[in-house]
């Protein structure tokens, strides 16, 4: 049980830091959100409707956090 739960802590622990990587490349600017520009280039097959969803407080900007729900 123990070897489970470690592999299982290993696996989030890795998904995190892919999920930082490709933040921080989609970030191409650097400013610490993603904007819509910056998410069509990364995800040519982006649309306006599912950029909108994933920016839960409306800044026209994704966070790191809303970024994760994109991308999750």
């Amino acid at each position: 049980m123990k070897k489970l739960l470690f592999a299982a802590a290993a696996l989030a622990a890795t998904s995190t830091l892919a999920l930082a990587a490709d933040f921080a490349a989609v970030d191409a600017d650097g400013s610490g959100t993603v904007s819509m520009d910056e998410a069509k280039a990364a995800m040519p097959d982006m649309t306006d409707e599912a950029f909108q969803a994933a920016d839960a407080d409306g800044s026209g900007d994704l966070s790191p956090e809303e970024f994760a729900t994109l991308a999750g």
